[in-house]
This record gives C-alpha cells, structure tokens and sequence, in this order.
C-alpha cells in the first residue's frame, strides 16, 4: 500500500510532541531518524526504501525532502540530516 502524506499538515513549528503525532509512521520514523546527531544521507536513503518502498531518487522522495526543508523540519548541516525543533 502506498504512503500518502497530506502536506498540507506539515506546517508550523516542530515540536516533540508534533512529531510523535504524525502520521503515517515512515515519516515519523524518517524524522526520528534525524535526531540527536542527525542521519547520513545513505542513512537517509535507507528509511525512505525500507519505510516509504520508494526509491531515494523518485519525485514522491525529492518532494518529501523538499517541503521537510522548506518548513525548517529538516536540514542538511556537516554532511547529515537533522531533524530541527
């Protein structure tokens, strides 16, 4: 079964308690990944296949990526993802 994010609910500040909320679980996972010392890019790539069943190149994961980035829940510093509260 396909993962469907409604992006239109990843707004806003991120918060402890926003993430453990959010659904689906692939992207709270995908975020969690990204806590404390963040997530390699390769780190990164292997939530997206083994969560998400998409390929890490694929225009549904470059959309994610994206929009993470865009709403500051997401940032790549010093070479990892890092999920930013």
């Amino acid at each position: 079964m396909p993962v469907m994010i409604d992006y239109d609910k990843l707004h806003g500040k991120l918060s402890m308690s926003k993430l453990l909320s959010i659904e689906p679980a692939p992207l709270r996972k995908l975020l969690k990944a990204g806590l404390r010392r963040g997530a390699s890019p390769q780190e990164l790539n292997v939530v997206i296949v083994d969560q998400f069943k998409w390929s890490p190149d694929s225009e549904e994961a470059r959309r994610l990526l994206g929009h993470l980035k865009d709403i500051g829940w997401l940032v790549f510093e010093q070479e990892r993802w890092k999920t930013h509260f």
